[in-house]
């Protein structure tokens, strides 16, 4: 499988996952609900693929996050983006998540 981490500034300072930071597994985009001062920086993207017996790793290319032109942290108010598979299919009486992320613009 693939599994994606991603670091703030340097390594090792890998970026946690907590009730405001989310890496996707799926897409390895970091999502960032609510921007705070402390987020201002380079970030990467660290790859780690696992096959059979092999692991292999790679960093991304720094991306600066900096304050917008009006003095706000990252962005302005946000827009709603939803993006599901054409079909999707759940079966009667089994739960089902459908993650929704707001984005900062």
């Amino acid at each position: 499988g693939l599994s994606y981490r991603w670091l703030l500034n340097e390594f090792p300072n890998f970026i946690p996952a907590d009730g405001r930071r989310f890496v996707s597994q799926t897409t390895g985009n970091l999502y960032i609900a609510k921007t705070e001062p402390s987020d201002l920086g380079n970030y990467s993207c660290f790859a780690t693929s696992h096959i059979d017996f092999i692991t292999k790793s790679v960093f991304s290319k720094f991306s600066r996050l900096s304050l917008a032109a009006d003095g706000q942290c990252c962005g302005h108010g946000p827009t709603i983006k939803a993006r599901f598979p054409a079909d999707t299919y759940a079966l009667a009486g089994q739960m089902v998540t459908l993650e929704c992320f707001a984005f900062g613009k």
